[in-house]
């Protein structure tokens, strides 16, 4: 799964200027999205859409909320969408086969939490990003049928993420795949296909600070590793 991330470059950076030039999607006016370090479900992340208003960034609520009829019971926020059944579900199949319901969540990685061996411990959190560190998107989708919201699309972990958890989002690195993710030509199935873990070589991860433990922590503070003994962190790495 995925239930926290980060994006903490600054609207005005290169990396984020060039992404909105790729994307041809003008950033917002607003700071909103940008400088965070961790972003928690229920709040408003930053997303690039493209539909019949063309290209753009958007601020959107993290939990997708769907239009369902009176009689279909009680509505939850849908953090995860799972990539193997996103062509299936009713939440997702009508998003996942337009492009325009298809969204490029902008992120620089997401906390996963290790589980110790003694269980009267608490779990470490863990950070993954990309091996050069820098910005990145999810594959998400999203509506506006009530009130703009998204979910993250999650897939099976890969070698270096698997000894932690058996998700993971699905990481878009390159621009290829931004481009692809948001083309009106690709059809669900289609897109489906791009819905696939990372290399594991592409990923690092480090242990992050226990404050981000509670989402209601934000700062730099997160991502710095706590002091010994309690940085050791067993993983297996490939090869």
């Amino acid at each position: 799964m995925c239930g926290r991330y980060t994006n903490t470059g600054r609207k005005d950076d290169d990396f984020h200027v060039r992404m909105a030039a790729l994307l041809g999607a003008p950033q917002p006016e607003s700071g909103l999205g940008y400088e965070r370090f961790n972003i928690a479900p229920t709040q408003e992340v930053l997303v690039a859409v493209g539909d019949a208003q063309g290209r753009r960034m958007e601020h959107v609520r993290w939990g997708l909320i769907r239009g369902w009829d009176a009689d279909a019971g009680p509505r939850y926020p849908l953090i995860n969408a799972r990539a193997e059944t996103v062509l299936e579900r009713p939440a997702y199949r009508d998003l996942v086969q337009d492009a325009a319901h298809r969204c490029l969540v902008v992120a620089d990685g997401w906390y996963e939490w290790q589980k110790p061996e003694d269980p009267g411990l608490q779990r470490r959190p863990l950070h993954f990003s990309l091996s050069e560190r820098r910005p990145f998107c999810f594959a998400g989708l999203w509506t506006a049928s009530e009130s703009a919201s998204c979910t993250i699309v999650t897939c099976a972990a890969n070698d270096l993420a698997r000894p932690i958890h058996d998700r993971m989002p699905v990481v878009l690195a390159d621009p290829a795949d931004w481009e692809a993710w948001l083309d009106p030509a690709l059809d669900g199935p289609a897109a489906a296909e791009l819905l696939a873990p990372l290399a594991s070589a592409r990923l690092a991860v480090q242990p992050a600070h226990p404050v981000v433990n509670s989402s209601d922590s934000e700062g730099p503070e997160c991502l710095v590793p706590p002091p010994p003994p309690d940085l050791p962190v067993q993983l297996r790495l490939p090869g």
